[in-house]
């Protein structure tokens, strides 16, 4: 995408706090706990969560609210400028042409 030379996309990412993401734009979920033990689930895991004896799920993880120091979320930024810019070149070449009668995108 030659779009974003000077990594305006990235830049304005930066500036975005969204209330909810998703799922597909969820790469994982990183937990940090207190005793430094980290704890990933992956966007699949969390939609599907698996119950295994070695392993913390969501629910495990949320029961255990005390112990969490941190939480990241790790996103699919290119997948979200890609579905971007999909979409307004959607939106934009049914309502405006390039000069030469063909449609923007």
């Amino acid at each position: 995408m030659d779009f974003d030379r000077d990594g305006e996309f990235d830049r304005l990412m930066e500036e975005i706090f969204p209330m909810s993401i998703p799922a597909q734009f969820v790469k994982s979920i990183i937990v940090k706990m207190k005793n430094g033990q980290d704890i990933e689930l992956t966007g699949d895991e969390l939609l599907h969560p698996l119950p295994m004896a070695e392993n913390m799920g969501w629910d495990k993880l949320a029961s255990h609210f005390e112990q969490i120091d941190d939480i990241e979320v790790q996103i699919d930024v290119d997948g979200i400028k890609e579905s971007v810019v999909m979409n307004v070149q959607t939106i934009l070449s049914n309502h405006f042409n390039d000069g030469s009668g063909g449609t923007i995108g």
